[in-house]
């Protein structure tokens, strides 16, 4: 799966590339200068216009694997494939596919939202769209970092480091660059960073989760009518049943949580029963 996303954006840059010179070397013999990138650029990348997203619903996806150019691509995917190489050393295949994709689409949102709520952006914010599959990516590194945060990695001029530290530089970049041009690709990145948080809580703690059950009181019950030996002569014999069954249930909770874990009603039942 990782060989397989790595290919994907690989193989869709290098037919755009490819597009791109036959229409530029055609555009050139004709006499005149076209290029086929900001086309295509506009047909597969993310926009924050509404109208472009209704009208071109393909792209919160298509844009995860369109880059801006060799070294855009080339970077991204020596990332995903270091970090997806750890990744893979602790969740399986399906999960890495769903990390990139879902993490990649809250990416998008973040930058939409962003886009829409910060002042800043109000001069650009129906010009502007995003590619790229950094936020993908920082879903993939945040989720195994949270997941595994002392798992160990080789780092330039520093050597064997605990993985949460270079998720915190990556993140510290981010921050930093939310006051630079592209702010717009560092929320981008923010966002799937934190879905890969979301989703790294989840595998550890979401079992838990499913299995609470909030602890409700239940209803009162009418008193019980106590067996003595007065009452055995007229009580029925599916009573006599009901409290045996009672005496049972308390006899097992002294034998786990101690007489003093009774409640009142249990130890009041205790002391007028009778067999």
């Amino acid at each position: 799966m990782l060989s397989r996303l790595i290919l994907i954006n690989i193989v869709v840059w290098a037919v755009m590339f490819a597009a791109d010179i036959l229409v530029r070397v055609g555009a050139f013999l004709m006499g005149s200068q076209f290029s086929l990138i900001p086309l295509l650029d506009d047909f597969l990348a993310f926009h924050t216009n509404y109208w472009l997203i209704i009208t071109r619903p393909w792209t919160i996806v298509t844009s995860l694997f369109v880059h801006g150019g060799f070294w855009h691509l080339f970077f991204n995917m020596i990332c995903l494939y270091v970090f997806g190489q750890i990744f893979l050393s602790y969740k399986s295949e399906k999960q890495l596919l769903a990390t990139y994709l879902i993490g990649g689409v809250c990416g998008n949102l973040i930058y939409l939202l962003a886009y829409h709520t910060f002042p800043v952006f109000a001069p650009v914010v129906d010009l502007s769209c995003c590619v790229g599959a950094s936020g993908a990516i920082m879903a993939i590194l945040f989720a195994i970092t949270i997941f595994r945060p002392n798992h160990p990695i080789g780092l330039l001029f520093v050597g064997q480091a605990p993985l949460k530290w270079l998720a915190a530089f990556f993140i510290f970049i981010d921050l930093m660059g939310l006051m630079g041009e592209n702010a717009g690709g560092h929320f981008s990145h923010l966002g799937g960073a934190l879905y890969g948080c979301v989703a790294a809580l989840f595998w550890l703690y979401g079992n838990q989760v499913l299995k609470f059950k909030p602890k409700v009181k239940p209803p009162k019950k009418p008193k019980f009518a106590y067996s003595s030996k007065s009452d055995t002569q007229t009580s029925s014999a599916s009573q006599k049943e009901k409290d045996e069954k009672r005496i049972e249930a308390i006899l097992d909770k002294i034998a786990k949580e101690g007489y003093g874990g009774l409640t009142a009603e249990e130890k009041d039942f205790l002391y007028h029963f009778k067999r």
